[in-house]
């Protein structure tokens, strides 16, 4: 059998024998729209709640970032749940962010913040890496999943976070690590 390819009119049809099939081809719809411009620290997430509510997170890569995680709100960044969390605590750095990576809504309530506590892709600081669980209805800090030193590597880089929810009770999540000078893994 012999196969060729030809554009005809403004779709894309393959020829095989004498019967042409139809291939699908790009349609453009909607309008693009900005919903927040960024000047200054760079963003590495989004995420949209289920009801519209939408947050962004920026780690400590060197740039100035008065706060880690925020919800644009009214037309403005807003500290998510507060400044207060968004100020790390040497004596408590569970309860304190230090340098998120990613937000993920769940789609039923949670908020999910996965903190590296590595600033400017340094060592991870042990007792702050953390995976958060904030309720959206309270913005109140629900869950605190500390990741202990025998998970972390010094060379660990939490990058990403997804979860599948069909695995036992509360579900599974599924973290990235993308070290850049150690192994990276899931």
């Amino acid at each position: 059998v012999r196969w060729s390819i030809s554009f005809i009119q403004s779709g894309l049809n393959l020829l095989r024998g004498n019967a042409a099939v139809m291939l699908p081809s790009e349609r453009y719809f909607g309008q693009l729209e900005l919903v927040y411009a960024f000047y200054g620290a760079m963003p590495t997430g989004v995420t949209v709640s289920e009801t519209g509510r939408i947050f962004v997170c920026f780690p400590k890569w060197g740039d100035d970032v008065p706060f880690t995680v925020a919800e644009i709100t009214g037309g403005q960044l807003v500290p998510y749940p507060n400044i207060e969390t968004n100020t790390a605590k040497q004596g408590n750095l569970t309860a304190s962010f230090i340098s998120v990576q990613s937000v993920i809504a769940d789609g039923i309530g949670t908020l999910w913040i996965l903190d590296t506590a590595a600033p400017n892709f340094s060592q991870p600081i042990i007792g702050g890496a953390k995976l958060i669980a904030v309720d959206l209805k309270t913005n109140t800090i629900r869950k605190v999943y500390p990741f202990s030193e025998d998970v972390l590597l010094p060379t660990t880089y939490l990058n990403d976070v997804r979860f599948d929810f069909r695995v036992g009770k509360a579900g599974i999540a599924y973290i990235t690590d993308s070290s850049y000078e150690g192994p990276g893994g899931i």
